[in-house]
């Protein structure tokens, strides 16, 4: 084998052995299979919330057939977060042959995005309009606050509520958890010393 020859085959080799890895854009990168309905990657995810949510999800597909899991990642190393979670949701081949009714939450941490990749099975039950509510309701108030867990856990417990009520069954335990009430009661308080601040500031412009 002559200088160049071999030259060629190392590099090649080497493309060869870091492409797979690279390919994935995220830190650290996504198991061949989901070891649990909860990945936590970015180490996000409380050992008392992860424990619910693995018994939650693991009777959700029992009872539905429906596969719900959780990633999350510390970053996407500027990969999109739409392929990103498209091929790590094809990779896993979440819900069932034939019914395609899997469900991804992809959250990257340091890059502060998140994504639910919903199966065609499921895009009934969850529509965009839902989906969109459950970030805005569920997900970025706690995110905002810092309180990743908390958000993973109300949006994952929404999902897990509304494909089990479409189906017709219940998951045990998972109406004793409402955390987004804490949230939405702050909110509400926030919103209304703010208009109460607003309302202070014309009396005194008036005066």
């Amino acid at each position: 084998m002559n200088t160049p020859y071999r030259l060629r085959s190392i590099i090649l080799l080497a493309l060869l052995l870091f492409l797979p890895i690279r390919l994935w854009g995220a830190t650290p990168e996504p198991p061949a299979v989901p070891p649990n309905y909860v990945v936590d990657l970015a180490d996000i995810v409380g050992d008392e919330a992860e424990r619910r949510l693995n018994s939650y999800l693991r009777e959700l597909e029992a009872k539905t057939t429906a596969q719900v899991v959780v990633l999350t990642v510390d970053s996407l190393d500027g990969e999109s977060l739409e392929g990103f979670s498209l091929r790590v949701a094809e990779r896993w081949r979440l819900g069932q042959e034939g019914k395609d009714n899997g469900v991804l939450l992809t959250v990257a941490f340091k890059d502060r995005r998140y994504r639910f990749e919903v199966g065609y099975g499921l895009e009934g039950v969850m529509p965009d309009s839902f989906v969109g509510t459950l970030g805005r309701r569920y997900i970025v108030p706690y995110f905002k606050r810092g309180d990743y867990s908390a958000g993973i856990f109300a949006a994952t417990v929404a999902v897990v509520e509304e494909i089990a009520r479409n189906e017709g069954v219940t998951i045990t335990g998972t109406k004793d958890f409402r955390p987004t009430q804490r949230v939405q009661r702050r909110i509400g308080i926030i919103q209304s010393l703010i208009g109460f601040i607003i309302f202070i500031f014309f009396i005194i412009l008036l005066i």
